[in-house]
């Protein structure tokens, strides 16, 4: 009897074994690689004991550090967020990262999370997008909805104090400007839903400085910091001002609402209206 040949066909490679993850790790805890995506395994999520019950199963996916903020993208999100991320991530002042442990893009939805808050902010069919707190950001549905939804939930993680008294102050810096002229939003980028493109736009007018950011003072904040780092990362003021009589002329965020600026900046422990010099 013949001996079989041997086979030329190379060994097909073993697969990697899933990097393991805790949701409660510190910040740098799960030791994901920087210099490259890794498999990562999967994981029960729970985003708070009000709401999340049954837990959302995160089924596993890549992940990957930048700047010290852990980034995880679950199986089934949509083809280059991983990349994306790490761009957006980067050009997030450091100070502001340092109290972000992870990043997370979830394929699906958390039914809890959007029952919880249709009720907590009164609004009907609520759907989110994103949520973030206590050092985590998740985005829903698989792919952050738009570049400024990063910037809002990093929001949600400043240790912030003394909003009542800024928001006091900007009511009658803001209210001045409108009585000398006409104040307009200039849009960052296009939001394809007609609700939730209402709720983020600018009011320019005293109270939160969207409609959603009257939904809570933690929303205000984080459409605050939303708006600073848009300027910043779009390349433009968030509004313009036209004096009676006159010609529009770019309008900051950090000239229209002073004193949130203030509070913000000295909780990230940076300067994020680059002292006024963003442009039209």
């Amino acid at each position: 009897m013949l001996a079989a040949a041997p086979s030329t066909t190379p060994p097909s490679p073993a697969a990697a074994t899933p990097l393991p993850w805790s949701q409660g790790a510190g910040r740098g805890g799960n030791h994901l690689p920087a210099n490259h995506p890794a498999q990562v395994g999967d994981q029960s999520l729970r985003f708070s004991p009000r709401f999340s019950d049954p837990a959302y199963h995160f089924a596993g996916g890549t992940g990957q550090t930048e700047h010290g903020v852990e980034l995880l993208v679950e199986t089934g999100s949509a083809p280059g967020v991983l990349d994306g991320l790490r761009a957006a991530v980067a050009e997030v002042p450091q100070s502001i990262l340092d109290g972000v442990r992870q990043v997370r893009v979830l394929a699906g939805h958390d039914e809890g999370y959007d029952r919880y808050y249709e009720q907590a902010y009164g609004i009907p069919g609520f759907h989110a997008v994103a949520a973030g707190g206590g050092g985590a950001v998740n985005f829903f549905g698989g792919r952050p909805y738009a570049a400024g939804v990063l910037f809002h939930e990093l929001g949600h993680s400043l240790p912030v104090s003394g909003w009542g008294a800024a928001v006091r102050a900007d009511d009658a810096t803001i209210a001045a400007l409108a009585k000398g002229g006409v104040l307009a939003p200039v849009e960052f980028e296009p939001i394809p839903d007609p609700v939730r493109r209402a709720r983020w736009t600018p009011r320019l007018a005293p109270g939160a400085v969207t409609p959603y950011g009257g939904s809570a003072t933690g929303e205000d904040i984080a459409e605050s910091l939303h708006l600073l780092l848009s300027e910043t990362h779009f390349g433009h003021a968030f509004a313009t001002v036209t004096p009676t009589g006159g010609t529009p002329r770019p309008l900051t965020f950090g000239e229209a609402y002073p004193a949130r600026t203030a509070v913000l900046e000295r909780a990230a422990r940076s300067d994020l209206d680059h002292d006024g010099t963003i442009g039209a």
